[in-house]
């Protein structure tokens, strides 16, 4: 991991997404890079009272906004980021930079509750589906921590990859991490036969990694991980993008949003090809 990429939006969630940022950046010694996306619709017809701003002068807007975010880093984090203004819809534009720039993390921040009827927004659930690289997700409310106790949600699938786990093997290695590893059971009783395959194959996966399994019963998956998370002490929750389902449900709606916000976890989404 030697470049951070971190999508802000000129919000107090973002400055805060970006503080920490700012951490974990100097901590892995590793490059900041901020960016602006922002998009203009084209008007339909005259609407009263419609001012239009030129594309020049939004764009000189943005990047001034910007500069007084690499100028607040600069002096109250003492770390030096570049900056990028991008015009455009803004996954698409985190997807391009981050592959142009050569990022290895993509960090954004987490929205609080109330604010929206997710937590993590739709520009943040839109990159979980699309992004293939690491997404950190902040609280706007998460301070910069050891992450010292990692709880990763694992369904013994086939198709998790520790190819694509790379930063995960750094975080350990830097905090002296050990990975709590989840598996949610609708039922009491032993693995199926492709559970437990599925099970050797994840701890032929993190042998290098320290790790032990938990196993946790309940007919919902979500409750299940909360209740794990309530129980143990977790710094950062880990789960692999193929769950599009798993996290809409945990965190793309209101009756489920205390996985995350309450508990003011981080939460790596990984993906697995």
């Amino acid at each position: 991991m030697t470049k951070i990429l971190v999508a802000i939006d000129f919000s107090e969630a973002a400055r805060r997404s970006m503080i920490y940022a700012a951490s974990f950046a100097k901590l892995f010694q590793a490059e900041l890079a901020l960016l602006h996306a922002y998009y203009i619709p084209t008007p339909i017809g005259d609407v009263p009272g419609y001012l239009p701003l030129s594309i020049n002068e939004v764009q000189d807007e943005n990047e001034a906004s910007l500069q007084r975010e690499i100028e607040y880093l600069a002096t109250e984090c003492k770390i030096k980021a570049e900056g990028f203004v991008r015009m455009g819809m803004a996954t698409g534009v985190i997807r391009d930079l981050a592959k142009e720039i050569d990022a290895g993390l993509v960090i954004m921040g987490m929205k609080g509750s109330g604010n929206t009827s997710s937590i993590f927004g739709s520009t943040v659930i839109s990159c979980i589906r699309k992004l293939k690289l690491p997404l950190l997700v902040v609280p706007d409310d998460a301070g910069f921590t050891a992450l010292k106790h990692i709880s990763f949600a694992a369904d013994f699938s086939n198709r998790e990859d520790m190819k694509s786990f790379g930063i995960l093997e750094e975080i350990v290695a830097k905090f002296d991490s050990r990975v709590q590893i989840i598996h949610v059971q609708k039922t009491e009783g032993e693995l199926a036969a492709a559970e437990v395959a599925g099970r050797m194959k994840t701890d032929l996966m993190f042998g290098k990694i320290p790790h032990d399994f938990h196993t946790t019963v309940s007919e919902d998956i979500e409750k299940g991980i909360h209740s794990f998370i309530e129980e143990h002490p977790t710094d950062l929750l880990v789960m692999v993008a193929h769950h599009h389902n798993l996290f809409e449900r945990l965190f793309g709606n209101s009756h489920t949003r205390l996985i995350a916000y309450q508990s003011h976890l981080p939460v790596l989404v990984l993906h697995d090809q």
